[in-house]
């Protein structure tokens, strides 16, 4: 296999698979931070005596953080490189999870939010550059596809564990959880990842040397078109985290159990479909993948808007597109991530970080736009995935299909 410049050798295969299993940790600060809360709305809500549009908008600035943090943590981690960065941004994640827990107010728990984001973030950003530091393109989308496996299993179990958690001890407790995976995280890392930035960028914080960095970045056609198609992507997802209590639990009237196991199915597809894509990534091709999944986005946001418009809604019509909608994701992500990450072997940090930037910035929107249009009905949550999902197929078709097509022999 062709090494990308500036790529090691290759790790043996047991150093291969904890390198896998510890990558796929530190993505989990995010689901454990987005998904294991969704649960919690209702009771928040009722514990601050406001709407949950008001905690809707705790998820917006928790995904706003983790769209500004994008844009941080890359960087330090070219300058001081990424295990320091990733100590550091888990330890305060765990610090301000447990002053989540503690807050008194709707909007000092909002304030919380954004910034727990911003240093959830920390783990799968500087995890994104440390596999574009040890991998080429195709290798780097399957060892990505399997992290991204491995990280499943946290979005799979926090709703139903958040909702026990929730049910038998209140809403705080869950946020004690997140501070204690957090300190759980940290001894990993301290323990188990070798630094893998062997070039560090003393210019790497000079704003001059990020802004040009940044520039050079998005003028790179490969990388606009790549990202682009991956923000709908986000949106679609976080539009879904966003809207899934009140249509499943405000509307339909589940339990915080019982939403927890509803939201497991999907990311039991999504764990196992990640599984199955790190197999065949590079047999099959990434753009084959990417266009299997933006067609299968697309079905899956028209799908369910069709079913709400024509009063249709039930468990398995608005979970349906969704476990369609997490296996569109699965072909997607992989294929986008790598293809947007590859030009740029050395500020890989600073192009993951651009990266994650734009996919949450689109994902904030989306459940900002969510807490808006709030009517206590999954109508706004249907509206938006299947406006996200078409627009993945566009952008697929548009942008990404013609760089195959012209880099074919």
């Amino acid at each position: 296999m062709t090494q990308a410049e500036g790529v090691p050798a290759p790790p043996s295969r047991a150093r291969y698979a904890l390198l896998a299993g510890l990558l796929g940790l530190l993505p989990m600060l995010l689901p454990i931070s987005v998904d294991g809360s969704v649960p919690l709305m209702p009771s928040i809500a009722a514990a601050f005596a406001t709407s949950t549009a008001a905690v809707q908008f705790g998820l917006s600035a928790l995904v706003l953080g983790i769209a500004v943090g994008q844009l941080v943590h890359g960087p330090l981690s070219d300058r001081f490189g990424r295990k320091p960065v990733i100590l550091c941004g888990v330890a305060l994640y765990a610090a301000t999870s447990a002053a989540c827990a503690a807050s008194g107010s709707i909007d000092a728990l909002i304030a919380l939010r954004f910034l727990q984001g911003f240093l959830a973030c920390s783990g799968v950003i500087v995890a994104r550059a440390v596999i574009r530091d040890m991998f080429d393109r195709e290798a780097g989308a399957r060892l990505f596809a399997l992290m991204m496996g491995i990280h499943g299993l946290m979005p799979t179990v926090a709703p139903g564990l958040s909702g026990i958690i929730a049910e038998a001890l209140g809403w705080r407790a869950v946020f004690v959880t997140m501070a204690g995976f957090g300190a759980l995280i940290f001894v990993a890392v301290l323990v188990g990842l070798r630094e893998t930035n062997r070039a560090l960028n003393p210019a790497a914080l000079r704003p001059s040397t990020i802004v040009r960095n940044f520039r050079a970045i998005l003028s790179n056609r490969p990388f606009r078109c790549y990202a682009f198609c991956a923000c709908f992507v986000y949106g679609a997802l976080m539009a879904y985290f966003a809207g899934a209590a009140v249509g499943l639990i405000q509307y339909l009237g589940l339990s915080p159990a019982e939403f927890g196991i509803a939201m497991a199915l999907p990311m039991i597809a999504y764990t196992a479909t990640q599984i199955g894509v790190a197999r065949v990534a590079q047999g099959l091709g990434m753009d084959r993948l990417i266009r299997a999944g933006t067609m299968l986005c697309a079905a899956a946001g028209i799908g369910m808007t069709l079913f709400v418009l024509t009063g249709n809604i039930s468990v398995y019509t608005l979970m349906g597109p969704v476990i369609l909608l997490l296996i569109a994701i699965a072909f997607i992500t992989p294929g986008t991530t790598a293809g947007a990450m590859s030009p740029f072997a050395h500020i890989a940090g600073a192009a993951s970080s651009l990266l994650g930037f734009i996919q949450f910035l689109a994902g904030a929107i989306a459940t900002a736009v969510i807490g808006l249009l709030n009517d206590g009905t999954p109508l706004p949550m249907a509206i938006v995935i299947g406006a996200c999902g078409c627009g993945t197929l566009a952008a697929y078709w548009l942008l990404v299909r013609p760089l195959s097509q012209r880099s074919a022999p």
